[in-house]
Parts: structure tokens; sequence; C-alpha cells
């Protein structure tokens, strides 16, 4: 019966070479991937001094302009964005299988919720510092009420969603309502 020789080390003999260094790179995730297939910035690094600073460009899914933030050491955890609502406009409607919270940066606007096959429309107020979640799965539009653009910087768990099933159709396009999380008749 033939066997494979077995596998030696040999040392490196180029001095310029030393065995076990070099350069190690993390393969993308599926969250990453998806990051760069969306055309906007991806900002990187430990912190963010002011999201305000950070450069934008126009989201197409989104419907305004926004960056990514991957803070370093929340990679796979935690994602979170920012997107300028134009003055007196709206972002596209969307809904997805992750959580979502918002801390409003500037302006003033409204949020409307709803789920598929049901007309009854939630909408609050929201306004500089405010704080509030989206329902996961519920769909929703965020509108700008003044004619400035509005700035909100958004945190979620679309990393954990996204690298676990690495499918954007199921992930943006689930029937399924999450009835206690949000019931519009109740």
């Amino acid at each position: 019966m033939d066997h494979a020789p077995e596998a030696k080390f040999e040392e490196p003999t180029d001095n310029r070479k030393r065995a076990g260094f070099g350069k190690f790179l993390r393969p993308n995730t599926a969250y990453d991937n998806f990051m760069e297939s969306q055309g906007i910035p991806i900002y990187r690094d430990i912190g963010v001094r002011r999201v305000q600073d950070l450069p934008r460009k126009p989201w197409k899914r989104m419907g305004g302009s926004g960056t990514f933030i991957q803070l370093l050491g929340t990679e796979g955890l935690w994602g979170c964005y920012v997107v300028e609502v134009p003055g007196a406009g709206a972002l596209n409607p969307e809904k997805h299988l992750y959580e979502e919270q918002y801390l409003v940066v500037e302006g003033r606007g409204t949020t409307e919720v709803w789920v598929d096959g049901n007309p009854k429309k939630h909408t609050f107020e929201w306004q500089k510092g405010s704080v509030f979640a989206v329902p996961m799965n519920a769909s929703h539009r965020i509108v700008n009420a003044t004619s400035s653009p509005a700035l909100l910087l958004a945190g979620t768990t679309a990393p954990n969603i996204m690298n676990n099933f690495d499918n954007t159709d199921f992930i943006f396009n689930c029937p399924y309502q999450f009835k206690d999380r949000f019931d519009p008749d109740s």
C-alpha cells in the first residue's frame, strides 16, 4: 500500500523570511460583503469623535446618504451606520430580520411602522437626542419633517443575522410577523 511521504519541516534559509511570521488576513464575512455591496464608505477604527464629520455617499437601498461604522473589536457582533435623511424627504420603506436602534444626531421627523397586510400605521415623532427602536421585521419608513437634512446613528444586530443566514433576500423579505414584538391590532 502506497503512503504519501510525511511532511517534513524545512528551516527557512533566507534570513529575511522567518517561519511563523507574516500577515494573516481575516477573510470577509457575509456582513463585510454586504457592507461593500452597498456602495457607501465603511469607517473602521477604534472609535468616532463626531459622526457628523464622517463622509457620506448616496445609499440607493436606503434612499438617503450614509456610511457604515465598524468599530474595531465589534466585528461580527454589532453594526453601526449613519444615515442622512434629505430635507423634507424620507428614507425608503424597509423591513429586516435584525434589531435596529436609532439615536437622532440632528433633525426632527417621524417614523412610520406597520406590518404587511395591515393598512394601520403607527407613527411617532423624534428630534435631536431621541432614541428609538424599530420592531424586528416590521416595515418602517423614516420621514424628515424639516427642510434641513436629519442625521441618525443606527446600531444593529445585522452582522449576526447576515453571518448566520448569508441570504439578503431572506433577511429583507421574510414574511414572518413577530406579533410578540409588534402587533398593530393590540
